[in-house]
């Protein structure tokens, strides 16, 4: 489908007094999670990382596994339903099940600069 279409929905992801990166949720790979994520936004959270495979923040957000995934490549999106939390993968990695929603789509470099307590913030262009 094209990038404009129903499936697919163009965001930003702003990593606070750093800069932005463009992303997309695609609502065919998880479409209960990815229509509660955009009813939610602007959401907010403080980042985390895990490893050196994803930056996360949470959301707050109580939704359930659906068509989840345990490998994810570089730039791709996922809800981690444990904590709530929306995924950016800076590395190809494999881990326990996630939600897949989507992807970064510009300047992923952004988020690999994230350092604890910088805030995250998924908003609509």
């Amino acid at each position: 489908m094209q990038a404009g279409s129903v499936s697919r929905t163009k965001l930003l992801l702003e990593l606070k007094g750093k800069g932005t990166c463009e992303c997309e949720l695609a609502r065919h790979l998880a479409p209960h999670t990815v229509g509660s994520l955009l009813r939610a936004i602007p959401a907010e959270g403080r980042t985390h990382k895990f490893e050196d495979k994803f930056v996360y923040f949470e959301t707050g957000l109580t939704i359930g596994a659906e068509k989840q995934r345990t490998s994810f490549k570089r730039g791709e999106l996922a809800f981690m339903i444990a904590n709530g939390s929306i995924c950016i993968f800076v590395k190809d990695a494999t881990s326990s099940g996630l939600n897949p929603i989507g992807r970064v789509t510009s300047n992923l470099e952004l988020l690999e600069t994230s350092a604890p307590g910088d805030v995250l913030v998924l908003k609509q262009p």
